[in-house]
């Protein structure tokens, strides 16, 4: 009578093929479990992705309390439609979508590679400072921080676009003429 062990051995062989297969699932587990909890940073006009430089709905003078500026009613928000914080305008960052405030005025806060340009959404009015853009009831002004006049005027007409596409939507509550020496 022959005896045949019949206790299972590992060889060289299956020892790298399970390795290999345990290799492969691990991988796979890993990518798809950082795929479904990680967001894609916002895309640019040329394909590449930026982070905002600075949290949404922060504006600046609150930044260093870590207190949140107020966010956009949805009156404010759909004159502006499409366009959202983390959206671009032109080549630049939508990084703030600030509401109207007491100057009556309803912000939006754009940036690019350490540039600032602030664009003011008012009432058109008659008599006051004359507006970059204008578009149906709305006028638009900026302010720069290390931009260009021409970024300044190029976003201000993009606005415009925007805000000519929603000229029918009634203008939110506050929003007022803009008025000379606003900050």
């Amino acid at each position: 009578m022959t005896t045949v062990d019949q206790t299972p051995g590992w060889t060289w062989r299956g020892l790298a093929r399970a390795a290999a297969i345990s290799g492969v699932a691990f991988g796979t587990g890993a990518a798809l479990g950082y795929g479904v909890s990680h967001e894609r940073p916002p895309q640019t006009p040329g394909g590449s992705t930026t982070a905002p430089t600075t949290a949404p709905n922060t504006a600046p003078n609150t930044a260093m309390t870590g207190a949140v500026a107020p966010h956009a009613s949805d009156a404010e928000l759909a004159i502006l439609s499409p366009l959202r914080e983390g959206g671009t305008l032109g080549e630049f960052l939508v990084a703030e979508i600030r509401p109207v405030g007491g100057d009556g005025t309803l912000q939006i806060v754009c940036r690019r590679e350490g540039a600032t340009v602030r664009l003011d959404v008012a009432l058109a009015a008659d008599g006051g400072p004359s507006p970059p853009a204008v578009a149906g009831p709305y006028a638009v002004f900026y302010a720069l921080e290390n931009a260009a006049p021409a970024d300044g005027q190029r976003l201000a007409l993009a606005l415009a676009l925007i805000l000519k596409t929603n000229a029918f939507v009634p203008p939110p509550p506050g929003l007022e003429p803009f008025k000379a020496g606003n900050p």
